[in-house]
């Protein structure tokens, strides 16, 4: 496609250039004022055409000027609502944590007021697992110590451990989808010396 436009731009030149010359020698062959004449016009012509180039310029900025703002346009819009569908799943799990809060002011069972939390808690974590995609960390008690998937934040030597082993977890660690959103705060035992 390079080559066709470099042949049509050396076919536009060449044209141009025959052009001039058939110009050239009709003008040649005129007087002086008919020469003036047609130089005036094919002025005219030259001018008429720069005037058309420059309103094709203006209009292919201004096109790419639009299209830039509807994209940034575009762009807000989505950062503004990225989130909508996050927060309308999170909307059940705030009326239910109303109700608990309702009915732990009227002074109920502590039990079922905690039944509740937990019930609420559960909510939270399948709908972030179902819709979200995350994973909470599972069984790493007892697994050994990885610092991609943990954090130490303390370390107890025994002879009981033959590497660097999880004997505690502090915090949860989750996963978003196959990726550690965020590591699991552990005990580590580590391998007497």
């Amino acid at each position: 496609s390079n080559k066709n436009m470099e042949k049509n731009v050396n076919t536009e030149m060449n044209e141009e250039q025959l052009q001039d010359q058939m110009h050239q020698s009709e003008s040649e062959n005129l007087t002086s004022e008919e020469q003036v004449t047609f130089l005036e016009s094919r002025i005219q012509d030259l001018e008429r055409e720069i005037e058309q180039e420059k309103e094709t310029y203006v209009r292919k900025v201004a096109d790419l000027d639009n299209y830039r703002k509807r994209l940034l346009r575009e762009k807000e819009s989505a950062v503004q609502f990225a989130n909508e569908r996050f927060i309308g799943d999170l909307l059940p799990i705030l009326d239910d944590f109303e109700r608990a809060i309702e009915a732990g002011s009227e002074g109920g069972d502590v039990g079922t007021y905690a039944d509740g939390v937990k019930m609420i808690y559960n909510q939270i974590l399948d709908m972030l697992s179902k819709n979200w995609g995350l994973k909470q960390m599972d069984s790493i008690i007892g697994t050994e110590f990885s610092p991609h998937e943990h954090e130490a934040l303390m370390m107890e030597e025994g002879s009981e451990w033959k590497t660097e082993t999880v004997v505690a977890e502090l915090q949860k660690g989750y996963y978003l989808h196959d990726r550690v959103l965020r590591t699991a705060k552990v005990k580590v035992g580590k391998p007497s010396q």
